[in-house]
């Protein structure tokens, strides 16, 4: 059977083997509004980019190194503007790792703790990916490959396949450099570009705590990084600061603006009622555990009575367990009754 290397916990900073081989080919880009464009980022984070005459700003720089210069060569063919800024919308790998691949003086907007997050969560992290993970995935590998005597079986091809995919994915991996932002701030960031305007807030810690949120003041379009997933699971990691309260009421204060389009993290772009979506979704599972602890079940009882059906998301299925498990723990340590506002 095919197999193919998942760290849960860092699943955001590497995409699985079949996004990063198959998906390469297949970004595109989609007309947002005048000079605003989407980039539906498989292997990675959706990334935006705005065409000014004096230059072009883009959102979040992909997964990997080669996914980074994908869309470089797309921004290229819609534009031949210098490349002038890139906004980071938080530190999570696959919206930070192809960073190498844009340009050496794009200037980099993120949040104060953006470049302290990513050392003390990801370059330790990839480092063991690199130098032992994945060589002792590969050496195992290799070990099976030479226990089978038939090397036409599917068997032994599916290994081969295995194997050759990790082999790449390693000198993918290896190419990954970061660069500490050139302008970062606190709370709000604004800057104008030719007759653009956009502003950059961080709201508090919600998926992370150093996401935030890019408004093109001139469209009515916000792009929210992974404070949606669009139709999917969302990604809670503790130890990355999720808050699922402050990350709801983000939403909707957001929902109460002047916002017509919404960028997601991940999914497609969708109308501002995907704010909204995402806040009921953490009201309702929230409510739903609240209820079953209330009835004296436990955490591990309470994951087994919720059914993922009931909420018609598809995507990141694996993370509904993690979902239930953080907010319960977050139920527990703030106040049973914290996400009622």
């Amino acid at each position: 059977m095919r197999r193919i290397i998942t760290l849960l916990a860092f699943l955001f900073i590497f995409q699985s083997l079949t996004n990063f081989l198959c998906a390469q080919e297949k970004n595109n880009y989609i007309d947002v509004s005048d000079n605003l464009y989407l980039i539906t980022n498989i292997s990675g984070g959706n990334v935006s980019f705005l065409v000014t005459r004096k230059g072009i700003v883009v959102v979040d720089a992909g997964s990997t190194p080669s996914n980074g210069r994908k869309i470089i060569s797309i921004i290229k063919s819609v534009s031949n503007k210098p490349i002038k800024y890139l906004i980071l919308t938080h530190f999570h790998g696959d919206h930070i790792n192809g960073i190498v691949g844009f340009p050496n003086d794009v200037k980099i907007i993120a949040h104060i703790d953006l470049a302290k997050n990513n050392a003390s969560f990801n370059k330790k992290n990839i480092d063991n990916y690199i130098n032992n993970v994945l060589p002792s995935y590969l050496v195992n590998l290799k070990l099976q490959m030479g226990e089978i005597k038939d090397k036409n079986s599917n068997e032994y091809l599916t290994l081969k396949e295995d194997f050759e995919n990790n082999e790449e994915y390693l000198e993918e991996i290896k190419n990954i450099e970061f660069r500490n932002p050139d302008i970062t701030f606190e709370d709000y960031y604004r800057f104008k570009i030719a007759d653009e305007r956009i502003m950059l807030e961080y709201t508090g810690s919600g998926h992370t705590n150093d996401n935030i949120v890019v408004k093109f003041s001139n469209h009515n379009v916000i792009h929210t990084g992974d404070l949606v997933f669009n139709g999917s699971i969302p990604y809670l990691i503790n130890d990355h600061g999720v808050d699922v309260f402050n990350w709801m009421k983000t939403l909707d204060d957001l929902y109460k603006e002047n916002i017509y389009t919404v960028i997601p993290g991940h999914g497609e772009i969708d109308e501002k009622i995907i704010l909204k979506e995402q806040s009921d979704y953490f009201k309702t599972l929230s409510k739903q555990i609240e209820m079953l602890k209330n009835d004296g079940f436990n955490l591990e009882e309470i994951k087994e009575k919720i059914d993922i059906n009931d909420y018609g998301l598809t995507g990141n299925e694996n993370q509904f367990p993690i979902n239930i498990e953080v907010i319960y723990t977050q139920l527990v340590s703030k106040g049973i009754e914290w996400w009622k506002f």
